[in-house]
């Protein structure tokens, strides 16, 4: 999430959500093919992770300065508030975040990986590119709450060409994870990392920019279609962090490899500021963006503003429906 410069460029923030009702009537003017699920409980979030175990449906999100922030659901409808992870944040954080902020996390990107609960999460300081994407375990899934810091994975500082936030693993269809991550400046990048500790075992890949607009919350699923797997890359443009003033819109290309290059609907290069949109700004909730899908393509979540609260960012979930020719349909 980023102001109308880089979320380590320009003064990051997050409005006081106040008590909000439940979103069945929000949702319904949401103008889709398909409106956003009833949502009830703590909806209040930013740049919400979505995953879902056999039992219990999570969101893993931003916070002020408490950790890494945590939601959780039996059903994906109703939401409370769990208890952040790491919520009085770490030594090392102190490098990365502003002095009033020790504790805040932007943009977590969490799941379980071969049995093992992780979440990659991004510590930085405003206006700069003084960023570390941290990851922490927890063995026996996320359930299970045994997390134990690994420490910093990638870093960023001044003169590099990306900033180490919006953390989020990938798979190629063979089953090998990647890291997705990346905010303005060149953009969002790609790179292998180990299928053992999730740490970076590899070289960084740009693959998608935009000079003018700016790109971040880089998100990667793949899926077959007539035969052919396809990776697609979902992502925010333009701002966030304004409340009603914001003016991210969630785009989507697509590649044949995981490392692109990805294309959008019309052919445009996601290296040259393409992205077909699949959700922008209406009457009443602006900015979507920080989205997040459950591995099938299922299901996405992400946040919108609402312009009648306060500018107050609040959690959307809807069902993802694929044409036949293999693109996503709007979600809003």
């Amino acid at each position: 999430m980023t102001l109308a410069s880089p979320r380590g460029a320009a003064t990051r923030w997050l409005r006081p959500v106040r008590a909000l009702l439940a979103l069945g009537a929000a949702a319904v003017t949401a103008a889709a093919a398909a409106a956003p699920w009833t949502l009830t409980g703590t909806l209040g979030t930013h740049d919400p992770n979505i995953y879902k175990t056999s039992t219990t449906w999570w969101i893993f999100e931003t916070t002020d300065n408490n950790g890494i922030g945590v939601k959780y659901s039996a059903d994906g409808r109703n939401w409370k508030q769990g208890v952040p992870i790491f919520g009085s944040g770490l030594s090392w954080w102190r490098n990365y975040t502003a002095a009033d902020k020790p504790a805040q996390v932007w943009a977590p990107g969490c799941g379980e990986w071969n049995g093992m609960g992780y979440c990659y999460y991004a510590v930085s300081r405003f206006g700069t590119q003084n960023s570390a994407i941290g990851l922490t375990t927890s063995a026996g899934g996320i359930a299970a709450g045994r997390w134990v810091d690994q420490g910093p994975v990638v870093t960023s500082t001044t003169g590099n060409t990306y900033n180490a936030i919006d953390p989020a693993l990938a798979r190629t269809a063979g089953g090998s994870p990647y890291l997705v991550y990346g905010s303005f400046w060149n953009g969002i990048f790609i790179r292998p990392v180990s299928s053992t500790t999730l740490k970076p075992s590899g070289t960084a890949v740009n693959i998608a920019r935009d000079n003018v607009n700016g790109i971040e919350n880089g998100f990667v699923i793949s899926r077959a279609t007539n035969g052919t797997t396809w990776y697609y890359l979902f992502a925010s443009k333009n701002a966030c962090c304004q409340g009603a003033n914001s003016t991210y819109r969630i785009v989507v290309g697509r590649s044949s490899s995981i490392t692109g290059p990805y294309v959008d609907k019309n052919g445009v290069a996601m290296m040259s500021g393409g992205g077909t949109v699949l959700a922008s700004s209406g009457s009443r909730f602006k900015g979507p963006g920080g989205q997040s899908l459950l591995s099938n393509g299922s299901v996405m979540a992400w946040h919108a503003y609402d312009a009648w609260n306060n500018g107050a960012p609040v959690l959307f979930i809807n069902n993802v429906t694929w044409g036949s020719d293999g693109w996503p349909l709007p979600v809003w």
